[in-house]
């Protein structure tokens, strides 16, 4: 059985967040139901974890993660793995009224599970597409911004989780069953072929700075000098001959990457310092290191 279809069946409930006690019990609800989940520290998955990589549903295994991080909230591998595609509707960056734009010339989203993020957003969950095609991670939908797609390779934060011990996550009302993605969304949904995305793989193994920039970026970020390291990785790529639309990705994998610490670093700050970067001539390229 597919874990799509196990996910299907079991089709996970909403009431969770109200029953359990704990995020650690949240979590092993989830994983009971065939969600494989994994701690996060905020929205970000702990130092040393490799993220949705390493969400699991064996028992065992997170009673002893939720043990080590008691306080972590619960991330959902999103993909083939959880059979479920998320719709990210972010407020803050104008998702409600690109949402209606696309509602207005294709028709209404049908209902669907529905959960409510720590800033005011929606996640609205669809089963995965089992249709032989890769669906990633997508940032800006159709190129609208505030509206975003989690799919193979990413996450999302599930109910009950907490963003600085008062903005939660919630399941809306009423309780829905996850619908299937409809076409008009399903066309607007870059992917790739399974084997296309093989070769593509193997094209980033070669040669891919901007994922190097990004990591380097990253590791030096803290809370004082976020801006600082993010105008300089906007520099970086800009520098590098990548298009502002390329790098416009990864600046914003910097901002939902960096850490939170006690103030939010935001996309809107992100992309202010992509903008900047990308209105001053380029330097000479940075001599890259050889790579073994």
């Amino acid at each position: 059985m597919s874990s799509v279809e196990r996910h299907q069946e079991q089709d996970v409930p909403i009431h969770i967040e109200h029953q359990a006690s704990s995020l650690a019990e949240a979590a092993l609800t989830y994983a009971q139901n065939g969600w494989p989940v994994f701690p996060l520290h905020g929205k970000l998955p702990y130092q040393g974890s490799r993220g949705s990589k390493d969400a699991t549903t064996d028992q065992e295994h997170l009673r002893a993660l939720w043990t080590l991080h008691p306080s972590a909230n619960i991330g959902l591998a999103t993909g083939e793995t959880s059979g479920v595609i998320v719709l990210d509707i972010d407020p803050r960056n104008g998702g409600y009224f690109s949402l209606k734009q696309l509602q207005q010339h294709y028709g209404d989203l049908p209902a669907t599970r529905t959960s409510r993020t720590a800033h005011g957003g929606l996640h609205k969950f669809f089963a995965y597409p089992q249709d032989g095609n890769i669906y990633p991670n997508t940032v800006r939908l159709a190129t609208l911004p505030g509206l975003d797609i989690r799919g193979e390779g990413g996450y999302v934060v599930l109910p009950p989780s907490t963003l600085y011990n008062r903005l939660r996550y919630k399941w809306a009302e009423p309780e829905h069953e996850i619908a299937p993605v409809p076409a008009w969304l399903l066309n607007l949904l870059p992917h790739q072929e399974r084997q296309q995305q093989a070769l593509t793989q193997d094209r980033r193994l070669i040669d891919s700075p901007g994922e190097k920039w990004l990591r380097d970026a990253l590791s030096q970020a803290t809370e004082g000098n976020r801006n600082t390291v993010g105008f300089a990785l906007a520099c970086q790529l800009r520098d590098d001959g990548m298009s502002e639309r390329q790098a416009e990705s990864i600046i914003l994998a910097y901002a939902d990457r960096v850490s939170p610490g006690t103030s939010p670093y935001t996309r809107r700050e992100a992309l202010a310092s992509l903008r900047s970067a990308y209105s001053r001539p380029p330097r000479p390229p940075a001599r890259r290191r050889e790579r073994s």
